[in-house]
């Protein structure tokens, strides 16, 4: 079976979804009085109140993007104004809010890259905790799918009474775009959603992957900022005004009508087709209920689409070697005694606590460590490094000492000619 046929769900065999309301509302502008005005409008049409209740504890899910696009303007990230309205509103539902983006850094680094995101004045603004999803451990939480079977995710999720998702929309040829579904896989810690990445080549079987991890964060409401857009990623990005946003407690209907509103309609959006397969929601435009403004009459956009997505899976060669080169025969951290200034960083920043001392420096349980990648981000010493290790060095030297074999072997049968 394919990496692609290797799921439990499919579009195939599900019921026809149940309807939704998507909550929309202009936002010309990314003012404070503007997002604060749109997200409040968006909670009352969805009823905010009767999903989240007083007292409720609530992780907002921001995006703080990815290195050298984490300024606002960039429109890589989650924009404060955003992201304060819709804690205030939370907040008037009597919820107690934290917020954050796993941002895999050294500790001294992440209150810079708050500051650089805009996030550390929301929390100064709005009163609500900034939290490090790293510093909360991770665990391997069971999916829905037969490969990957388990997803390394942060412990928040399981801390808290209700998950809300803060997304923006962009562009994205990995899964043609960026909205409320795709913003749920940064809940996967560290590098191992870049090792997704690697093992799922084909559109398809990543954005199954990335259903996946939204299924089991499961956002009791989805928030999508649409007042600017990233178009054409890949070709030549711009950014383009939109100016609507939209919630509901259905990511899939929001992602459904994000992709309507930005002209892309006519696209395969597999991370729909997918999230209504798996039970995430409805991704029929008439059976979505539109509240807030004349959909109809709101004037929607032609955004260029981005670079075209990777598809194929390659031969059974191709799909083996790839699955068991980030699998099995995977390089794995070790750390090097003779770098190692015992500084702990490593540690401390360890999700999986798979570093333990080793008398004045620090050693990998090989057993315990989940391959996030978060030790080798943080040492700024240069200290862990991946090595291959175990049953992938056995195989490495076996396959370099048959190379050496047929190599030696051609030189002598031209020596001969």
């Amino acid at each position: 079976m394919s990496q692609g046929e290797q799921t439990d769900f499919s579009p195939i065999r599900v019921r026809r979804s149940f309807g939704a309301i998507v909550g929309a509302a202009p936002s010309p502008s990314h003012s404070y009085k503007s997002t604060a005005s749109a997200v409040r409008s968006i909670a009352d049409s969805i009823g905010l109140g009767s999903i989240v209740k007083r007292g409720d504890s609530v992780l907002l899910k921001v995006n703080m993007g990815c290195t050298g696009f984490r300024i606002p303007e960039g429109r890589y990230t989650s924009h404060p104004s955003y992201v304060a309205g819709i804690i205030e509103c939370l907040k008037d539902c009597g919820a107690r809010v934290m917020f954050g983006d796993d941002v895999s850094r050294a500790k001294r680094h992440v209150e810079k890259l708050w500051a650089s995101t805009g996030m550390s004045d929301v929390a100064h603004r709005t009163g609500a905790q900034l939290v490090d999803p790293v510093a909360f451990g991770g665990r391997e939480v069971r999916g829905r799918l037969r490969y990957p079977r388990t997803h390394f995710v942060t412990n928040l999720l399981f801390d808290v009474d209700a998950v809300v998702n803060a997304a923006n929309c962009r562009s994205l040829s990995d899964v043609v775009f960026s909205g409320a579904i795709k913003n749920m896989f940064g809940m996967v810690l560290g590098t191992r959603k870049a090792r997704l990445h690697g093992m799922f080549p084909d559109i398809r079987d990543f954005s199954r992957v990335i259903v996946d991890v939204c299924h089991i964060a499961r956002p009791a409401v989805s928030f999508l900022d649409l007042t600017s857009v990233i178009e054409g990623q890949g070709l030549a990005d711009a950014i383009r005004e939109v100016g609507l946003m939209l919630g509901s407690a259905d990511p899939v209907a929001v992602d459904t009508v994000a992709a309507h509103a930005i002209g892309y309609e006519q696209l395969t959006v597999w991370t729909t087709v997918y999230g209504s397969a798996a039970g995430l929601g409805c991704n029929e435009m008439d059976r979505i209920d539109i509240r807030g403004l004349d959909w109809p009459d709101f004037p929607k956009k032609a955004l260029r689409y981005p670079a075209p997505p990777r598809t194929g899976r390659g031969s059974l060669y191709d799909r083996l070697t790839r699955s068991l080169n980030h699998t099995i025969l995977r390089p794995r951290p070790v750390i090097v005694q003779d770098r190692c200034t015992g500084c702990g960083d490593c540690s401390d920043r360890c999700p999986a606590s798979a570093i333990a001392p080793l008398g004045r420096t620090f050693q990998v349980s090989q057993r315990a460590c989940a391959d996030c990648g978060c030790c080798i981000r943080v040492c700024e010493h240069e200290a862990v490094r991946l090595e291959f290790t175990r049953v992938a060095s056995s195989v490495r030297r076996v396959k370099a000492a048959l190379w050496w074999q047929a190599t030696q072997g051609a030189r002598s049968g031209a020596g001969h000619q």
